[in-house]
């Protein structure tokens, strides 16, 4: 039987039995899990990643993980889904090129972090290979593109670019040469490169074509 402590604060009324936090040990354990994948992605590569390792970094026994996920691409999959799931607030700043740039500076800055990275390199090596890991990657760039669209259907709606204008395709005008650089020329990505990007993009979606001659 589980003793009820009484509420200081009212001596006749029991305290209610303490509850458990949220989520619980399991989201625990996989938040954990998650974490380790990430970090040792980044260390290791996947060619290198075990359960095993993954277990000891983050301080859980190789059998959950085991139990849990089955093999470390299922994992992985875990991981890469888990980064869809994440909501990333999108900049408002009430004029498209500041949102662009914002865009793509912080894109830039996440794609450096070594854990990131680390999933890129993985998925680009992978998927050709792995159609279940290729699906995750799509599912996870079809998210985010939706989500980083909402800055041209603001300006669309302020009158800004041609009702016209396909979000999908800005958006990824400004990430595919981030990508480009970080994961095959290695060239820098400063902010010099980052604004020339979106005055490119800006200049082509904004500036008002001659009429086609009859």
């Amino acid at each position: 039987m589980t003793t009820r402590q009484r509420d200081p604060a009212d001596p006749d009324v029991p305290a209610t039995t303490p509850q458990r936090r949220p989520g619980g040990r399991s989201a625990r354990v996989r938040a954990a899990a998650i974490a380790a994948t990430l970090a040792e992605l980044a260390e290791s590569g996947y060619a290198d990643l075990s359960l095993e390792d993954v277990a000891r970094r983050a301080g859980v026994h190789k059998t959950t993980l085991y139990r849990r996920w089955g093999t470390r691409e299922d994992l992985v999959l875990e991981a890469i889904l888990d980064q869809v799931a994440r909501h990333v607030a999108v900049a408002d700043t009430g004029a498209l090129r500041d949102d662009l740039l914002e865009l793509a500076r912080t894109a830039a800055l996440n794609a450096t972090a070594p854990e990131v990275a680390a999933m890129a390199r993985t998925v680009a090596a992978e998927s050709p290979h792995n159609p279940r890991l290729a699906e995750a990657n799509r599912q996870f760039w079809a998210e985010r593109l939706a989500i980083d669209g909402v800055i041209v259907e603001r300006a669309i709606a302020r009158g800004e670019i041609a009702a016209g204008t396909d979000p999908r395709w800005v958006i990824e005008s400004v990430l595919g040469p981030i990508h480009l650089r970080l994961l095959l020329t290695g060239e820098p990505v400063d902010d010099a490169f980052l604004t020339h990007i979106v005055d490119v993009i800006i200049r082509g979606i904004t500036t008002r074509r001659p009429p086609s001659p009859r």
